[in-house]
């Protein structure tokens, strides 16, 4: 699942990398929970820069000071998958993105988001983060948008958004505003309502389909009813004619 060497053994100067994103501000772990089968979405923010590209990494912590990549990005703007795990990354916005997708119990433990030095092996640490993964309405059957839906739906409405800002660098829209991943909860909101509208139509069509099948069925059975109804009173009569004095 890792790329490259997959463990990080931290020496003391990234120990102090560990527990501090940037000068003075230390990182505080932060627990994150999910449903099994559902789809996790984090983001990572960082001071937007530009040049050199640096990669950003999700990293499972293995021990206090190593940790096991779990995905890693290569370039800027251009999503990175690893098995149920994707990753992407806006360097001049300033912040990455982690999907995970098809959430297992067994995906709980800690994790790191962070800049990740390939040369000298260590990792930056913006987010610590316990994620916690249980059994929930999604595993009993609930209705949940797909995952692979929902990992598509963003990294398009990303890959739009960068695409037409590298169109017009002149643009005042807040690239790091909290609400992008906002628009995106709601788009799939959107995309569910639409679905299960669908949905209702089909079932009403078919309930429709079904009476107008009975009534015509009751009408035929009515039909041979009387038709043989007829029938058993012209015997009948015959008979009675024949037979009087």
């Amino acid at each position: 699942m890792a790329q490259g060497c997959p463990y990080l053994p931290l020496t003391p100067l990234l120990l102090a990398l560990l527990v501090s994103g940037s000068w003075g501000v230390i990182v505080e772990p932060e627990e994150l929970h999910g449903v099994v089968g559902q789809t996790l979405s984090m983001r990572c923010q960082y001071m937007p820069k530009t040049g050199p590209y640096v990669p950003k990494t999700w990293c499972q912590q293995t021990a206090p000071n190593r940790c096991t990549r779990v995905v890693t990005t290569t370039q800027p703007r251009t999503a990175a998958n690893e098995q149920r795990h994707t990753i992407w990354d806006d360097p001049e916005a300033g912040f990455f993105i982690i999907n995970v997708t098809q959430l297992k119990e067994t995906d709980s433990a800690p994790y790191w988001c962070g800049h990740y030095n390939a040369s000298h092996r260590m990792v930056t640490v913006l987010r610590n983060i316990s994620l916690v993964v249980s059994l929930g309405e999604a595993f009993l059957g609930g209705n949940t948008t797909s995952p692979k839906e929902q990992v598509t739906f963003q990294l398009w409405l990303l890959l739009l958004l960068s695409a037409s800002r590298n169109g017009n660098s002149t643009s005042s829209f807040d690239w790091t505003s909290p609400g992008l991943l906002v628009s995106v909860q709601y788009g799939l909101l959107l995309l569910k309502v639409l679905a299960l509208s669908v949905l209702w139509v089909i079932l009403c069509c078919r309930c429709y389909q079904t009476m107008v099948m009975m009534e015509h069925c009751e009408y035929s059975s009515i039909a041979e009813a009387s038709e043989s109804l007829g029938t058993f009173n012209h015997i009948s009569g015959h008979r009675k004619n024949t037979y009087s004095p």
